[in-house]
């Protein structure tokens, strides 16, 4: 037996730990999406049911409080996933299990007022509840036999001898289902957005570096006049001398070359707007920054490369939301175009001089 692999499939979806924790920002992504939509259509689905009792005489009538509170708390979470969850991610897990614990809890209620039947509600909601979402299967497992538990003692104590003989039997029964197919099922959804997480990475990044790659940069270029309020800046880098090394030094050292200059790009605007756009090439945007601070960085980004030996020609553009609609081919192309002037002068001076 593998007790690894087992100690995985409980854990972490069947993926080595470091894995699990790199595909945690995409779980609690994923799982406010699911968050959004589930709680929506729980909400109608309880205030609708609310409705019709109340109009509807004898359907269902003694159910309506249960209804009604169902629904608000699912107003709740989502007022909390628009307003709440934006400045602290981290609790999306935790309105997961409050909005399972209420179908939960539902399912109980429901059964229990009809304590001359067999439960149907809570059976139905055990087994479908724990797929909705993404999380460790020993987490979720632990969840259902607190229900089980829980649902078991009320049956007891509430219901007929021979219905609670008969629902605790079939929640014991059905619980086990539940634990081994989240189990299961968990591992696969797991493993499968891991391995999309992974396609995503390999289209978006440039390998050598760890930056994003031109083909991210071309799809969210047009983005960036969303994403500022007053002015956009962009850097537009060219390292110098990389061909005349990779002669003199091998392929290695210039690849050595283009990561260091990364790097330093990277710690300035971040990684996820630090872009190589070419061989020898970088674009990098500063939202809502001052041109005169980022000239500023961009010097001592090139102070630190030059006591390493590595040069690198900056341009800068500039363009401001005051003055109309944000025009990113404008803006690059002039980044570029004095990138270029600064490119020219230094290979102007003899000792850069090419052709000597």
């Amino acid at each position: 037996m593998d007790f690894h692999y087992i100690h995985k499939l409980f854990l972490y979806g069947g993926l080595e730990e470091e894995e699990y924790d790199r595909l945690r920002p995409r779980i609690h992504n994923e799982n406010r999406i699911l968050l959004k939509v589930f709680s929506q259509l729980a909400g109608v689905m309880f205030f609708l049911l609310y409705i019709v009792s109340m109009i509807t005489m004898g359907f269902a009538t003694v159910n309506s409080t249960t209804y009604l509170i169902s629904g608000f708390i699912m107003l709740i979470i989502l007022f909390c996933m628009q307003y709440v969850v934006p400045k602290k991610p981290a609790l999306v897990m935790l309105l997961v299990y409050v909005f399972e614990i209420v179908l939960y809890v539902f399912g109980i209620r429901i059964s229990m007022l009809h304590a001359d039947k067999p439960a149907v509600s809570a059976v139905a909601f055990l087994l479908v509840s724990p797929l909705l979402f993404y999380d460790r299967p020993t987490r979720l497992s632990a969840l259902i036999a607190a229900v089980v538990g829980a649902f078991c003692a009320i049956a007891v104590h509430t219901k007929q001898p021979d219905i609670a003989s008969i629902d605790v039997w079939n929640m014991i029964t059905f619980g086990v289902v539940a634990v081994v197919t989240t189990i299961f099922i968990m591992s696969i959804k797991i493993r499968a957005l891991a391995q999309s997480s992974q396609i995503e990475y390999m289209s978006q990044t440039d390998l050598l570096t760890g930056l994003k790659n031109r083909n991210h940069y071309e799809n969210r270029l047009l983005k960036y006049p969303e994403m500022c309020r007053s002015n956009l800046v962009c850097v537009y880098g060219d390292v110098n001398g990389l061909h005349e090394k990779n002669n003199r030094e091998g392929h290695h050292m210039g690849d050595v070359m283009l990561k260091e200059v990364a790097a330093a790009m990277q710690k300035v605007f971040g990684l996820d707007n630090t872009y190589r756009v070419g061989g020898d090439e970088f674009v990098a945007f500063k939202t809502d920054g001052e041109s005169e601070k980022v000239s500023s960085e961009l010097e001592r980004i090139s102070a630190e490369l030059d006591e390493k030996g590595y040069h690198i020609s900056f341009g800068v553009g500039e363009q401001n939301k005051a003055q109309g609609d944000l025009d990113m081919h404008a803006l690059v192309t002039e980044a570029e175009r004095n990138m270029f002037a600064a490119k020219q002068e230094f290979y102007h001076q003899p000792e850069n001089n090419r052709r000597r």
